[in-house]
């Protein structure tokens, strides 16, 4: 489940006003819905800022559940592992700390799911938003951060 909107676009809009905003930001998952979207546009017109761009990293569905459902976690030292990228030596036992791994409760497959369900519900209406204002730059996102870094300075680049 998603925070209420006014609780997100409350917290969202303070932080906008503080002095380290004030040349600039970025925000990162917000925002997630297109009430919260309308309203951002409200605030950012009565701040005088104009949202620059949009960036959508591009995922096919698969994909994102094949890399969260695999990814597994040392509760004893934060250690983190995927069972195909980077498995333990030992099947679910830490590679540093020789305890156990788990899996987390949000790297399920059935809440990575959920997740994608009202991403694709509430999020992904956001791309056709500001696609009509034409502030969107889709990246397809790589296997290698460094591979998806280096696309979205491209395209990012390339709108300068």
């Amino acid at each position: 489940m998603l925070v209420p909107d006014e609780v997100t676009i409350g917290i969202v809009k303070d932080r906008l006003q503080q002095t380290d905003c004030k040349n600039g930001f970025i925000l990162d998952g917000f925002p997630r819905t297109i009430p919260q979207a309308e309203y951002l546009d409200q605030v950012l017109k009565e701040m005088g800022v104009g949202l620059d761009v949009v960036l959508n990293i591009h995922v096919e569905d698969s994909e994102i559940i094949k890399r969260m459902s695999g990814r597994r976690v040392c509760l004893a030292c934060g250690a983190s592992y995927h069972t195909l990228y980077n498995p333990t030596k030992t099947e679910d036992v830490c590679d540093n700390c020789k305890s156990n791994v788990i899996q987390r409760d949000d790297d399920k497959e059935e809440t990575v799911l959920n997740r994608l369900k009202t991403y694709h519900d509430q999020t992904e209406p956001l791309i056709n938003f500001y696609g009509k204002k034409g502030k969107v730059v889709t990246v397809e996102g790589q296997d290698k951060i460094e591979d998806t870094t280096k696309a979205v300075i491209a395209a990012l680049n390339s709108r300068s």
